[in-house]
């Protein structure tokens, strides 16, 4: 995250993939900056998919903390 924008690199990936029948919950660490309009600017940019609400992790966010939150999602019910 950069002032609350997504990093250039991962624009050009949105830009070059067809989200098209998927579910996109954008995440990121950050030391100060938090997600701001960044999903909002990506789904524009893709043009496709179901994009959700994102969550913006501290930069020294443990993997059980990731997985934990990936697990509330309970994406494959």
């Amino acid at each position: 995250m950069w002032w609350g924008i997504a990093a250039w690199p991962v624009n050009s990936f949105v830009q070059l993939n067809d989200f098209t029948g998927k579910t996109v919950i954008p995440f990121a660490t950050s030391t100060s900056s938090g997600l701001g309009d960044s999903g909002e600017l990506l789904k524009k940019q893709a043009g496709t998919g179901d994009w959700q609400d994102g969550k913006r992790f501290p930069s020294g966010v443990s993997a059980d903390e990731v997985t934990g939150w990936i697990n509330d999602l309970e994406l494959n019910k």
